[in-house]
């Protein structure tokens, strides 16, 4: 039989019941030969409990049978609970006229357990009775002792389970608004886009991949088709250039074709009387509107397209006329210098 160690860490621990028999706790770190724990290793335990002395004959011995070791040689045993032996009674203990030692003894679980097995491991007194078997014999039980110091605090238990979702709660008050950002720097200027003429070049109506008008001339542009309800087709029909509150007329259509695009704003420039003073002319701003005024003209009765010119977007401007046919269309005339 190999050679067995122990430290023993002995704990009586009161675990009452309303009827005999009562345990108390035990615990011990088994060891081997080299003083190393006998890890997770199942043995047989013998608890014997003498009176006055270790070396008399014990007046109560149980065994404990296939005891497994923990992670760190532990083992934990109730003195009282076990298998006693045929002669044993733990009710017979006369806990209150004798001291009483516990002797521990253990083997392997493949001997025979008898008696002569178990290797005797060691012996402790039993110096605090259980109080409740002590009671349970005594007929003037003495005072309590003073309660012990508090042992050393367990380690922590393992985490719960996550409790349900709670409500959601109501939400706050809303918060004062920031102050606004800086405005960003101008984005640059797009691409200019494509002229009437360059749009009727791409139309493909029948969606064959051919345009419909491919190598159309700008002659051929502004003779085969009513140019103006090209433009209002384009999307123009809310256009309203001459600012006269009614959009998409003729005349919207009119001041489209004499607008370049939208330049770069310029710096604010002098008033018109600022520039009246710098003139050489002196006198209250009621003089310069004075001055403006001139003679009542006559009323115009029409539209003036002498000088009308369009570009085809290459750079070619052509002068532009009104004709008559079913409906009024613009037509192209001569090649003229672009203004």
């Amino acid at each position: 039989m190999k050679n067995i160690f122990s430290v023993c860490l002995m704990f009586l621990t009161l675990l009452c019941e309303a009827q005999a028999p009562h345990t108390f706790s035990y615990q011990t770190v088994i060891r081997d030969a080299n003083w190393q724990p006998r890890v997770n290793e199942t043995i047989n335990i013998s608890a014997s409990i003498s009176a006055d002395s270790p070396d008399n004959f014990p007046v109560y011995r149980e065994e404990h049978f296939s005891v497994t070791t923990n992670a760190i040689g532990l083992v934990n045993l109730a003195i009282g609970g076990g298998q006693p032996t045929p002669t044993s009674s733990f009710s017979d203990i006369d806990w209150g006229n004798h001291t009483h030692f516990l002797t521990i003894g253990i083997a392997e679980t493949s001997s025979s357990n008898s008696e002569t097995d178990y290797l005797i491991i060691g012996s402790t007194q039993l110096r605090s009775v259980p109080y409740a078997l002590f009671a349970e014999s005594s007929e003037n039980p003495g005072n309590p002792g003073p309660q012990g110091l508090p042992g050393e605090m367990g380690p922590s238990g393992p985490t719960g389970p996550m409790g349900p979702q709670g409500n959601t709660g109501p939400s706050g008050i809303q918060g004062i608004p920031g102050e606004d950002g800086e405005d960003g720097e101008d984005g640059e200027d797009g691409a200019p886009g494509m002229s009437a003429y360059e749009v009727w070049l791409t139309i493909d109506s029948n969606a064959d991949g051919i345009p419909d008008n491919e190598g159309g001339t700008i002659d051929e542009f502004m003779l085969g088709q009513n140019t103006y309800q090209f433009w209002l087709n384009q999307g123009n029909n809310s256009s309203d250039g001459d600012l006269d509150g009614n959009p998409g007329t003729i005349n919207d259509f009119f001041t489209f074709l004499q607008q370049g695009p939208p330049g770069q704003t310029g710096m604010t420039g002098m008033s018109a009387y600022e520039i009246w003073l710098n003139e050489g002319n002196t006198g209250s701003e009621q003089d310069f509107l004075n001055n403006l005024v001139g003679e009542q003209g006559e009323t115009p009765t029409h539209f003036n397209l002498n000088n009308l010119t369009i570009d085809d977007g290459t750079g070619t401007c052509y002068a532009v006329q009104l004709s008559f046919n079913l409906s009024m269309v613009l037509s192209l005339g001569e090649e003229v210098p672009c203004p």
